[in-house]
């Protein structure tokens, strides 16, 4: 497990990887820019050596479950996926876990686990344009729903109204251009009358500090 804060995932506690790996493709991962250093690295695997990681933290966490790939990507196998949620399951008076994927759909496979929050990527492209509603209609159990606007490549204009928690952020590629402080304001004002809470990235570059937890 990796330990977060200013400068990193700055909305997590930890990052845990117990599923790796990801098919994509997207051109701003920071993993697939990595993989010219480390060919494979974006091959999918499951470690359950890392297991019992969360069980090792003294004090209760949120833990960002998949940092460096997507396990509810469409090629993981559903028991990789189980053997997690019942960890995940097992310490529900505990640790909150944050779940993001690309692919929404795949969280109907199970039950929503009552620490979990579910989330998913919406960039502005074509590829995650419905991960809204999707994330909606697979998550009837949910406690909190979250979208990432990470990277926010195009405006956006969606209905937040079955949305807890959003986070906006931009593309990290090193010379990557800015987004503009509208689009930001685009998604701060839906998210303010649908009571939604924002947490923006710093490398928004944005001029308002507004970090917010979902309730």
């Amino acid at each position: 497990m990796n330990k977060q804060g200013p400068g990193k995932i700055d909305w997590t506690d930890f990052t845990w990887n117990p599923i790796s790996g990801c098919r994509h493709g997207c051109s701003y991962c920071y993993m697939h820019r990595m993989e010219k250093r480390f060919p494979g690295i974006m091959e999918p695997k499951f470690h359950p050596e890392r297991l019992e990681e969360p069980a090792e933290l003294k004090k209760p966490s949120k833990i960002f479950v998949g940092s460096s790939g997507d396990m509810w990507g469409e090629w993981v196998d559903l028991s990789w996926i189980r053997a997690v949620l019942l960890v995940c399951y097992s310490q529900q008076f505990q640790h909150i876990y944050q779940f993001l994927t690309k692919n929404p759909i795949k969280y109907s496979d199970f039950d929503c686990i009552p620490n979990g929050w579910y989330g998913t990527t919406i960039d502005g492209l074509s590829f995650t344009h419905n991960n809204l509603e999707k994330l909606v209609h697979s998550t009837k159990g949910a406690r909190i729903r979250f979208i990432s606007f990470e990277p926010l490549l195009a405006p956006v204009f969606p209905n937040l109204y079955d949305i807890d928690w959003i986070i906006i952020g931009a593309d990290s590629t090193r010379g990557a251009k800015k987004p503009p402080k509208k689009w930001a304001d685009i998604l701060i004002e839906y998210a303010r009358g649908c009571g939604t809470a924002v947490w923006m990235k710093d490398n928004y570059g944005y001029k308002d500090v507004i970090k917010e937890w979902p309730k």
